[in-house]
């Protein structure tokens, strides 16, 4: 689960950075952006997953104690 989360963590940063450098001569930010618009565009719903996944992993850790 954490390298799940992690990777998460990874592709959300990669999605806010390249959404806020898109259109700046960035050649990587433009490929991205063309491949996942909608990510580009709201970065958030990357965030929302990884508040999800993180609740997920805190309520199972709880859970085996």
């Amino acid at each position: 689960m954490r390298q799940f989360i992690l990777a998460i963590v990874g592709a959300g940063g990669l999605f806010l950075l390249a959404g806020a450098t898109r259109n700046h001569g960035w050649y990587l930010a433009d490929q991205v952006c063309a491949r996942g618009a909608m990510l580009c565009d709201n970065p958030g719903w990357i965030l929302v997953t990884l508040a999800v996944l993180l609740f997920v992993a805190t309520i199972q850790t709880i859970a085996k104690t």
